[in-house]
């Protein structure tokens, strides 16, 4: 069954409106075409200038403003303190100039300051797991947040997601954590999360869609099938895909796979990949998506993938679905460890197409790419995590030209703050590089960027110039 229109429509968050791989947000150049001259690291041609202080937080080109709402700490509408380490979200519209953002916080044990406690009172998935989402109503004309409230509660490190079709968020659990580091449950998994939710929905683990280390899990709106990475590290990470038994209605079950290189049962990505090749791919059964050593062995879904030839990748982080197929970043790959940017085009029921986009030469070019926003107009936005020892401590948003180029669009400022749950237990620390950034996404007119300063967490919006597409 697929999605109708409607569905399709129903949600402006990333890559489910819009064309190729960049084209009109620069200016220029060919949408979806692949990178020229191998891209690796091409200078920009055509970028936004020179970035300068926009703000505590951003730096950003001349003509770019911001504003923030939701800084960690404040109080919500609930009664409940906004928590902190703000990361994966969408922006769905609300009516009347209006839009609803639902923000994955992506709290664990090793947050300075967290406690083993549920954000709030109200319907814990696990009463001493202390991450979740909240809801922000956000007036774009006034740039005031008129309203929010936590939604999912009682979940852990939950890093990114993707908003769905029919206009729901999917959290993603980034660990396997359970009752043996001292929760109540078995962590790991997705939920999923409404729109319009007004309170902290009765949550719900879909287990049929996996229990690894989840990143992000953006969807093909004409046929539901759900993409899902994994960023585990160690033995390595799969690409995977969830084709539900019901399109629209995870719940029900479906089945687990995991992506394979045709003619090479051991082929790795991590190392020795050249820009713009095609490789042929078909998928393998994962038999047990719920696996009950997950805990011990957080790469036991993968295991069993790679056991029947799946193919092996390296620190899988941010992923969207744009112009027909998903696209998806590797953060510690590449020949420099520095991260590449893959793509995965479906050419039929049961394979399609992968390529590689671009490979980072070195750290000041790009610096192991996290989160993946996607313009309306297509264009890709890759936000950086990097260790800050190669290029200066910054972590900078940057654009993905046709052209294989990287255009800088902003840059983090304020130093890394992990001390706001209870600072009087824990001591302010100095300084220690710049938080990352989480969370791209656009509004469906592309005239507001969306992102999150992660640590110690709030959220920004970005207007400007925006060349070509998005007026």
């Amino acid at each position: 069954m697929a999605l109708n229109r409607r569905d399709v429509l129903a949600v402006t968050g990333l890559g489910l409106v819009g064309g190729g791989l960049g084209g009109a947000f620069l200016g220029g150049g060919t949408a979806g075409a692949a990178p020229a001259g191998g891209g690796y690291g091409k200078p920009a041609v055509d970028g936004y200038g020179p970035l300068s202080p926009a703000g505590a937080e951003l730096a950003l080109p001349a003509g770019f403003t911001y504003r923030t709402f939701g800084a960690a700490g404040t109080r919500m509408s609930d009664g409940l303190a906004t928590p902190g380490c703000h990361d994966g979200q969408a922006v769905f519209a609300a009516g009347r100039g209006r839009v609803r953002l639902i923000r994955n916080h992506e709290i664990d044990l090793d947050i300075p300051g967290a406690r083993q406690r549920a954000l709030g009172p109200r319907n814990a998935y696990d009463r001493s797991a202390p991450a979740g989402c909240t809801s922000s109503l956000y007036d774009i004309g006034s740039g005031k947040l008129l309203e929010s409230f936590l939604v999912l509660n009682g979940t852990l490190s939950n890093c990114s997601g993707a908003p769905t079709p029919w206009g729901s968020w999917l959290s993603c659990e980034e660990t396997t954590d359970g009752v043996k580091a001292g929760f109540d449950k078995p962590h790991g998994y997705v939920f999923e999360v409404p729109s319009d939710a007004r309170g902290p929905e009765d949550p719900v683990p879909l287990k049929a869609m996996g229990r690894f280390e989840h990143e992000t899990a953006p969807i093909d709106p004409r046929t539901g099938i759900v993409y899902m990475t994994e960023d585990n590290g160690d033995p390595g990470d799969g690409f995977y895909r969830f084709l539900p038994r019901r399109p629209g209605q995870l719940a029900a079950g479906g089945r687990l796979q995991m992506l394979a290189v045709t003619g090479d049962r051991t082929y790795d990505t991590a190392t020795g990949q050249r820009v713009g090749e095609v490789l042929e791919t078909h998928w393998v059964d994962i038999d047990e998506p719920d696996p009950s050593d997950a805990e011990d062995n957080p790469g036991a879904v993968y295991s069993q993938g790679r056991a029947k030839g799946g193919c092996r990748f390296l620190g899988l982080e941010g992923s969207a679905w744009t112009n027909g197929g998903v696209t998806f970043v590797a953060s510690e790959a590449g020949d420099g460890e520095n991260g590449q940017v893959w793509r995965y085009v479906p050419t039929g029921p049961d394979g399609g197409t992968l390529q590689l986009l671009f490979e980072s030469p070195n750290a000041r070019t790009l610096n192991q790419p996290d989160t993946v926003g996607v313009a309306p107009d297509g264009t890709i936005l890759l936000a950086e995590d990097g260790d800050g020892e190669d290029d200066g401590g910054d972590n900078w948003l940057k654009v993905l030209t046709p052209a294989g180029g990287i255009v800088d669009l902003a840059r983090v400022i304020a130093p890394l703050d992990l001390h706001y749950w209870n600072p009087e237990d824990f001591p302010q620390p100095g300084p220690v590089g710049a938080s990352e950034l989480a969370g791209a996404c656009f509004t469906a007119d592309g005239q507001h960027l969306f992102v999150n300063v992660q640590y110690p967490g709030v959220t920004c919006v970005i207007t400007g110039p925006w060349r070509g597409g998005h007026r």
